[in-house]
């Protein structure tokens, strides 16, 4: 397994692919529908679960809380507005398809909802983690994670008709406690006295008080029948706060990395190749569908937000896949009888097409907005950037030295 993720990451690396995707051809590879060298789907995708984990422990370390609490209310808006609109398109092929009012429900909450590790590391690694995009689309992402419990909720409801209120009462006093904790972190209240966390620099210490803090918060929510993940994100918001535990960053990267990589081997070990190879018409047609009605609803709630075209067109394509919260829907919506075992097989493979190509999709949208020269300049915050290495190159020197020069003719001394 270690060897097929080395190879296909270097070879993807050459293409300017995300490392995800060979994790996710590699399970295709290797697992039950490939090589048959792993058979034992339900461990690995347990395990791997812990990589979705500590990815939304570090997400919750890197948020810059006062940005995001200041666009909440423009993510609500953002998350009302794309569940209306998928709803209405499932709607109308749903009524072409005579599917019932359950499975036109579920398929719009799974259109809805987009891949949170894909995104935000998408964001994190081309450096728009903290800007108007990465805090909105964080607030939108963070706000459809929540949106999970509900969900479930709801096609329980629809399907044998009770609800759990007690389940949806934790779940609201959850949300109120979380929106608190963000509402105290930008009034720069203090959660701990001064000294009460600070470790001495034992790396072995670290490790376990890193991940003590990371999974005991995704077991208390799990425990109030909410995501895990969600509860990874507290303690990642918490300890961001806190300067003596910034050492977690170093710490449990190395965690991160492998039980990530499991987590999206795990989805490529579920994806029936052949099946995929049966249908390929089929879902070549629907992966594209969704790319493309994704991309425009969610371009239409980024131009709610007053940006303009070319970055709410590149903010759709960023939102445009289907997520990993999406495969939970389909496997409850198994369980409730709501879908059979094509429909199963068929959504699964949409799901893990559009998760494998969308870095692709991404890439086609942005080159295509930003490639010309006038489409980089500061209006445009979410055009490509080279990154900040720290070395002035020639060009920066060419740069400096026409400014110099402009001062100097215009009678102004540039400051030193």
């Amino acid at each position: 397994m270690l060897l097929s993720i080395l190879l296909l990451s270097w070879l993807l690396k050459r293409f300017r692919q995300p490392y995800f995707s060979a994790y996710i051809i590699a399970g295709i590879l290797l697992g039950p529908h490939g090589l048959k060298l792993f058979t034992d789907v339900t461990t690995i995708a347990q395990i791997g679960s812990f990589g979705l984990i500590i990815q939304m422990f570090f997400i919750g370390a890197e948020i810059e809380i006062p940005a995001l609490v200041k666009n909440l209310n423009t993510s609500a808006i953002g998350v009302f507005v794309q569940l209306i609109l998928s709803f209405i398109f499932i709607a109308v092929i749903g009524h072409q398809l005579d599917w019932s009012t359950e499975q036109i429900v579920l398929f719009s909450f799974i259109i809805s909802l987009s891949s949170s590790a894909i995104i935000l590391e998408y964001l994190h690694k081309n450096g728009q983690i903290n800007s108007r995009l990465g805090n909105l689309t964080t607030g939108i992402l963070i706000l459809q994670d929540f949106l999970i419990v509900p969900m479930i909720m709801i096609l329980n409801f629809l399907t044998n008709g009770d609800v759990n209120t007690g389940q949806l009462v934790l779940g609201l006093v959850v949300t109120v406690v979380f929106i608190l904790l963000l509402r105290m972190l930008v009034l720069k209240r203090k959660l701990f006295p001064t000294g009460v966390i600070n470790f001495q620099p034992d790396h072995e210490m670290q490790v376990f008080i890193g991940l003590l803090m990371c999974f005991g918060f995704a077991w208390i929510t799990s425990l109030l029948n909410l995501s895990a993940a969600m509860g990874a994100m507290f303690a990642g918001v918490i300890i961001s706060q806190n300067q003596s535990m910034k050492w977690l960053d170093h710490t449990l990267v190395p965690f991160r990395v492998f039980f990530l990589s499991l987590f999206f081997f795990s989805i490529g070990l579920q994806l029936d190749w052949g099946f995929v190879m049966e249908h390929i018409a089929l879902i070549t047609t629907l992966v594209i569908l969704i790319f493309g009605i994704n991309s425009l609803i969610n371009a239409c709630v980024f131009r709610l937000f007053k940006e303009t075209w070319k970055n709410s067109v590149y903010a759709g394509a960023l939102l445009s896949q289907i997520g990993e919260f999406s495969l939970v829907l389909c496997t409850v919506a198994k369980s409730l009888g709501l879908v059979d075992d094509f429909s199963f097989q068929l959504t699964l493979a949409v799901i893990s097409v559009t998760m494998l190509l969308s870095s692709g999709w991404i890439s086609i949208i942005r080159n295509a907005l930003f490639r010309a020269p006038e489409s980089t300049g500061p209006g445009n915050v979410y055009a490509p950037r080279k990154p900040e290495t720290g070395i002035v190159t020639d060009e920066d020197k060419r740069l400096i030295t026409s400014k110099v020069s402009t001062r100097s003719h215009s009678g102004s001394h540039p400051s030193i």
